[in-house]
């Protein structure tokens, strides 16, 4: 079902502000982010007329203080965006930018339903509806508006699902309460909702995903907040929700994309499938894995997802001693990152995983910090980019850092599919902390979760060794030796990224403890 909407023609794009959708020429639409869609607008306004960079400051982020690396991003965004009208959007040197639209009018036209625009990438679309009250309260009504545009602001960070404006969300939320009929006239597959209510002194907000074709309830939790909790409880919730829902869509969708004929299946189905198949940690899985790497961006050129996905699948080959040759596996790495940059500057993982591999490959520590601040800034409630910060800091010597880091990248995403992730990078920074009951508390949950996750392994037989549990540590060993046949610990050693080389000698003291060759 399409809705009458009325937008702006920019050349061949079609801008329907109501929704935050740009519709490049080839049909391909775009969610742009609140901030992005707002430089647009400013933009549209002042069509044919510079408006300089403080004059966008001003206006988009009045009351933050930014950096002109934000307009920046705004832009990339924007022409990638626009597709083959980018170039109407013209950068004037050291002062501003011009919007030059020769054809610019209000057209009112029926819209595509959003999974028709997705459809070319097959990315999901979720409607993110305000929560219900059972009375009219004014302090709960501005609780819930907080925590709805926080859900829809990190949702939107993560690009994939395709999260819908709750401007729009909100005309609907007084008339329609059935997810199917929310679905259709959003054109959402998928619609969160729940319902936010006073118990004592305490909060109860009630969250649930439904599958709009079936309204299907796919997922509902309480959360239980002291009233006192303010700002700080809005974040960390919409944070949990966001981090939550986004799992829960991609497993509902790779089931469904199983049931197609591989020809059928879109990139974005390819990706996750992808994702899966990887993480099983074996040679034949690797090999599955990249293949359909490829096949994804054969579909989708344009891809940053895809991009990244590829940087991941060098990077766990170089992990797990599969690269034949280490520094061009780390060069096609990078050069993936790169290509995924370029296609979305503002992409928070792929900075975050880029300044991760700075760390581990390179032991570029301040490029990565460089790097994590840029995706922080992007996307502050990620889990997963925040993940990718913690180790750089507990190699660096801040341990306390990089536990709080990965603590809190796991309470943000406490169903995350890829957990064992999580919980070894907290089991490394408790290493580095000469904490190594609780290092090897964790790479023993990893280790259960993933068996072949050969860095983990590494980390946990030398936790288990320092405390004297040489029998567990010795199985270990002599697992990843079954995997890794050459495996000597002088030969990796000195590629360990710890800036205090006593930990990096300890380190290696454990492994021979543990049982690895010397």
């Amino acid at each position: 079902m399409a809705l009458s909407a009325t937008g702006t023609l920019l050349g061949g794009a079609l801008l329907d502000a109501e929704r935050g959708v740009l519709r490049a020429a080839d049909g391909t639409a775009t969610t742009l982010r609140p901030k992005t869609l707002e430089l647009l607008q400013l933009l549209v306004r002042r069509a044919g007329r510079l408006v300089l960079r403080t004059e966008i400051l001003d206006e988009v982020w009045r009351d933050l203080h930014v950096t002109d690396d934000s307009i920046t991003q705004c832009v990339v965004e924007l022409r990638r965006a626009l597709g083959s009208d980018a170039g109407m959007l013209r950068t004037i040197p050291k002062r501003g930018y011009v919007l030059e639209c020769a054809e610019m009018a209000s057209a009112t036209e029926p819209a595509p339903a959003i999974p028709a625009m997705a459809a070319a990438v097959g990315v999901p679309v979720v409607a993110v509806m305000p929560f219900r009250q059972e009375a009219p309260d004014s302090g709960l009504a501005t609780f819930g508006q907080g925590v709805l545009e926080g859900v829809v602001g990190a949702l939107a960070a993560l690009r994939e699902p395709v999260v819908i404006s709750a401007n729009t969300t909100a005309q609907l939320a007084q008339s329609e309460t059935d997810p199917r009929t929310i679905g259709a006239r959003l054109g959402a597959g998928y619609v969160a909702s729940g319902s936010l209510r006073r118990a004592g002194s305490r909060l109860r907000l009630t969250v649930e995903l439904a599958d709009a074709r079936s309204a299907a309830v796919l997922w509902q939790r309480p959360f239980d907040i002291d009233d006192t909790d303010g700002f700080d409880a809005q974040d960390r919730i919409a944070a949990v929700i966001a981090n939550t829902l986004a799992p829960r869509v991609h497993t509902v969708e790779l089931t469904l994309a199983r049931r197609a004929r591989p020809a059928e299946q879109s990139a974005y189905h390819l990706l996750l499938e992808a994702r899966q198949v990887m993480f099983r940690m074996t040679h034949t899985a690797f090999h599955e894995a990249g293949l359909l790497l490829a096949l994804a961006q054969a579909r989708d050129p344009a891809s940053a997802a895809v991009r990244a996905e590829r940087a991941a699948w060098h990077g766990l080959r170089i992990g797990q001693g599969w690269a034949e040759d280490r520094e061009a596996e780390t060069l096609a790495l990078e050069q993936a990152l790169a290509d995924a940059l370029d296609r979305d500057g503002a992409q928070p993982r792929a900075l975050a995983m880029l300044g991760h591999n700075h760390t581990i490959l390179r032991r570029r520590h301040d490029d990565a910090l460089v790097l994590f601040n840029r995706a922080l800034a992007a996307a502050p409630n990620d889990a997963e980019a925040l993940m990718w910060t913690a180790p750089t800091f507990a190699y660096l010597g801040d341990s306390r850092e990089a536990i709080r880091r990965a603590e809190r990248a796991m309470s943000l995403s406490p169903e995350d599919p890829f957990l064992f992730r999580y919980q070894h990078f907290l089991s490394i920074a408790h290493y580095a902390a000469g904490e190594f009951d609780a290092a090897a508390k964790w790479g023993i949950s990893a280790e259960r979760a993933n068996p072949n996750y050969t860095s983990n392994l590494n980390v946990t037989a030398a936790s288990l060794a320092a405390i004297g549990r040489l029998a567990e540590a010795h199985h270990l060993a002599r697992r990843v030796r079954e995997m890794k046949p050459g495996y000597r610990v002088s030969h990796i050693l000195p590629r360990l990224p710890y800036r205090d080389a006593a930990i990096r000698q300890r380190f290696g003291e454990h492994l021979v403890l543990a049982g690895f060759p010397a």
